[in-house]
């Protein structure tokens, strides 16, 4: 059999059983999605030996559907929607990636994995799959346009943070620790590359494909954006990030432009022949029988990537001001595990990490979650009804208190050039202390030259290592915490100002608009505390009376140093902010 004619068969095997199939599942009222994944285990390995596709033009079809589907996706953004927003959406993944990390890498040390094991869990549940969301999407009617594009910029934003993780966790596959230096180095190249790429591509791109499209026919043009998007597809996995991150930003700059729609509507039908076989493709890596012999594993992970995802995603979304229903809207729309999850899978099963075991119950539950999707997405309204009857009065009536004052802060949006510098202040503080606690945690846990002297300083004092170890971190982070929580609090006590200082404000109770506000951002401040120490946490296990005679001897230690250290962090925050007294 010649190789053109096997591309040939695969082609009518791959097509006419996914249409077949997907006719089916949207007789059964279930997205045809489906029908293409069921399609790739028809015609996997394990089901029917004689028919089988060649692999490798799956591959080739699939990540040209994904390049081209990043592409729409960009096409389809709105530059200017996505520049007042992004800040907002950047906050919630970054608050929700780390805590879906946590999440999983609690599960797993429950469920008896190594360390390692239990992070590449947390890291594989992290992410969501765009090209499933998207296509439940289309299909749903009570999702506004503006909150659909919410959701996708949610998915475009965890790419990239699937990308650092992945940079970051890949050291343990050869049982290394992350080092310091290659890490802000990987983080700052690639700023570099998506600004350059975004400040460049937006001021040549557009005025090109404008002379293209005005001068030469359609079919030119078309081929040309194509080209680009390939280009900046190939070049961004080059650099180390994923296709799709290049082709979504050359999809974004293409947006400037005035064919942007014309572009849009020419790919769009290719786009979906070709996410088809990317779809398939999923069908293909799966085996029935080892998913069914690690079903209990399977269920496991997907109801942890389910239940975190949605308090996560709502939990960051409300803090943005978004209402409880919206934030659950989002948060549910978003809990199909993402394709990135079995390259993060892969990458550890082929380090012998984790077993074929592990590997077949991450891609079930990755299906089990995209068969669920469609059918909670189908009763997000509902689910939302039902939990409002359910939950006590008590919170019923927090909950509209705390939607009437995200109003009224949405409304009261100008606000003084002071107060601006405040909130800017506070946030910028709150960050150095963030980055300030990880550069002590990585140094304490990593670098050799501290934890030697910390083993021989123990042996003198006749205490074990790990214990002195933690002692002398928590006094090195305990005025960092302090100093992040008044920072936080002082941000509490501006939002109330901006409440009752606003016209709907004056019959609102001043206590109690703080009291909110004070709840929220304390669950925050603990969770994002947490999400931050937990990944450390393993290196510095002990017995319980060491941690309660750690604890003990740390608190004894900070309050008679507590000037001290407090004034040192202080001075070293008046240095890293100078101009934002005036």
């Amino acid at each position: 059999m010649t190789e053109e004619y096997r591309v040939v068969i695969d082609l009518a095997l791959l097509l006419l059983i996914s249409g077949i199939l997907s006719l089916v599942f949207v007789k059964i009222k279930m997205p045809p999605i489906l029908g293409y994944v069921a399609a790739g285990v028809v015609l996997g390995p394990s089901m029917f030996p004689d028919l089988w596709v060649e692999n490798n033009t799956v591959d080739v079809l699939s990540s040209i559907g994904i390049v081209l589907l990043m592409f729409y996706i960009g096409l389809e953004m709105d530059v200017r929607k996505l520049k007042a927003e992004g800040s907002k959406l950047l906050f919630v993944v970054s608050l929700q990636m780390p805590m879906m990390v946590a999440f999983g890498f609690l599960a797993g040390i429950a469920l008896g994995m190594t360390a390692v094991q239990a992070i590449f869990l947390g890291a594989i549940i992290s992410g969501t799959s765009t090209a499933v969301v998207v296509g439940v999407l289309r299909g749903s009617k009570h999702i506004t346009p503006e909150m659909a594009r919410t959701i996708i910029t949610i998915t475009i934003f965890e790419d990239v943070g699937q990308v650092l993780i992945l940079t970051l966790a890949a050291p343990l596959l050869a049982g290394d620790s992350p080092a310091l230096g290659s890490t802000v180095n990987m983080i700052v190249g690639l700023i570099l590359f998506i600004g350059l790429t975004i400040v460049i591509g937006m001021a040549l791109v557009p005025k090109a494909l404008n002379y293209i499209g005005d001068r030469f026919s359609p079919e030119i043009l078309l081929i040309v954006a194509v080209g680009l998007c390939f280009a900046m597809a190939a070049l961004s996995s080059e650099v180390g990030l994923s296709i799709a991150i290049g082709a979504f930003l050359m999809g974004l700059i293409i947006s400037l432009s005035k064919y942007n729609r014309v572009l849009a509507t020419k790919v769009e039908p290719t786009k979906e022949l070709f996410m088809a076989v990317f779809f398939i493709s999923i069908g293909l890596q799966i085996t029935p029988m080892l998913i069914f012999e690690n079903l209990w594993l399977v269920a496991v992970i997907a109801v942890v990537f389910i239940i975190g995802k949605i308090v996560s995603i709502w939990m960051g979304c409300y803090l943005m001001n978004m209402t409880a229903k919206d934030s659950l809207m989002i948060a549910t729309s978003l809990i199909a595990m993402g394709e990135f999850a079995f390259v993060i899978a892969q990458a550890a099963y082929d380090a012998d990490v984790v077993s074929q075991g592990f590997y077949s119950a991450v891609v079930g539950a990755a299906i089990l979650t995209m068969v669920l999707m469609p059918m909670i997405d189908s009763k997000q309204p509902k689910m939302y009804d039902w939990a409002v009857r359910a939950m006590p009065d008590r919170l019923r009536c927090a909950l509209v208190r705390i939607d009437d004052i995200h109003a009224v802060v949405e409304r009261n949006t100008r606000i003084d050039q002071r107060t601006k510098r405040e909130i800017k202040k506070d946030l910028t503080l709150i960050v150095i202390d963030i980055l300030v606690m990880l550069i002590i945690l990585i140094t304490f846990t990593s670098v050799e030259s501290v934890t030697s002297s910390i083993t021989d300083a123990a042996t003198g004092l006749a205490l074990l290592p790990q214990e002195l170890l933690l002692i002398a971190m928590l006094i090195v982070l305990a005025p960092v915490v302090y100093n992040w929580f008044m920072n936080v609090r002082r941000i509490t006590r501006t939002m109330t100002r901006l409440v009752m200082e606003s016209p709907k404000g004056g019959g609102m109770n001043e206590r109690t608009v703080f009291l909110i506000f004070a709840n929220l951002s304390n669950i925050t401040f603990i969770l994002a505390l947490a999400v931050v120490m937990v990944p450390f946490m393993p290196k510095l296990v002990f017995s319980p009376l060491g941690i309660i005679s750690v604890f003990i001897g740390a608190g004894i230690v900070i309050y008679l140093l507590w000037n001290t250290v407090r004034q040192t962090y202080d001075k070293f925050c008046k240095i890293v902010t100078p101009d934002m007294e005036e």
